[in-house]
């Protein structure tokens, strides 16, 4: 059991806490009917990216054997058989999909679609040096619109660009922490290492983070969603997480505590801070 846990990636199922942003943001939050109907699609979503994990590991397991961390996995420790392992995935994939379409069937849509693009990735896109990252970020937005289709409401596209930025921030932190961690080891696991730098990534991360920054301070200040521009509030909290970000980039960790959901406490607590914070101006302040 527990090496079926590690297998369909429980720890991950965080990115998809996005769904939840269309929620929070059309100001539907305190509204039972929407809040639990978001719940389930995010239990889908969940299902739907154990399944891919789990396809990912199976196309991978011979690579993820020469990898330092990934070698614990237990496909590539044998802890769990390929034959089982395609059984798992077929069962969650099916009752992720037909779950979809019977929550929304534009829900439903954006599942199959979200599957697409992650097959593509696995097969394509991760061999090419920006579009991989770009990928990633695609599938960020997608998570984002699954929100946005079970409530059928309108979203601000200032938080739709932001997502996206914020996952492609996020991928290219992953990349120069890989590329810091593995050294001349990079190529063995991922071939496109080879096309970056982390003269190119240390600019890239800098330019995204200002345009993180800056689309969210568009959001507040242009889209204004609460007429009294009271986020301004949460501005200094979601700089400090983003700048926080790029500070930590500098540092090399090891592999171990870079898989790990999130292992720096002042961002957790910049990221709760957050959360409390803007929950509290939309809804009871």
């Amino acid at each position: 059991m527990n090496s079926v846990l590690k297998l369909i990636r429980i720890r991950q199922w965080y990115k998809n806490v996005i769904i939840f942003l269309p929620l929070v943001f059309s100001f539907q939050f305190l509204i039972s009917d929407s809040l639990i109907q978001t719940i389930f699609g995010f239990l889908v979503l969940c299902i739907v990216s154990s399944a891919i994990y789990i396809l990912n590991d199976i196309k991978d397991v011979n690579a993820d054997r020469n990898h330092p961390e990934k070698r614990n996995r237990p496909l590539a420790r044998g802890d769990i058989s390929i034959v089982n392992a395609k059984k798992i995935f077929i069962s969650l994939i099916i009752i992720g999909v037909v779950s979809g379409f019977f929550l929304n069937w534009q829900f439903g849509i954006v599942i199959l679609i979200l599957i697409l693009n992650t097959t593509i990735y696995s097969v394509w896109s991760k061999n090419f040096v920006y579009v991989d990252v770009f990928a990633i970020g695609l599938n960020f937005i997608l998570r984002a619109i699954a929100g946005i289709v079970l409530l059928s409401t309108e979203f601000s596209p200032w938080v739709i660009i932001g997502v996206f930025l914020v996952a492609l921030f996020l991928g290219f932190l992953k990349r120069k922490n890989e590329l810091m961690t593995m050294e001349e080891g990079y190529s063995n696991h991922r071939n496109v290492l080879k096309s970056y730098t982390i003269d190119s990534l240390n600019k890239i991360l800098i330019t995204t983070a200002i345009l993180v920054i800056i689309i969210y301070g568009m959001y507040v200040f242009v889209d204004n969603p609460t007429n009294d521009f009271r986020l301004v509030f949460t501005i200094p909290i979601f700089v400090f997480i983003v700048t926080r970000q790029l500070m930590l980039s500098k540092k090399k960790n090891n592999l171990k505590k870079f898989y790990e959901v999130i292992n720096d406490v002042p961002t957790i607590l910049g990221i709760i801070s957050y959360t409390i914070f803007t929950l509290a101006l939309f809804y009871f302040i």
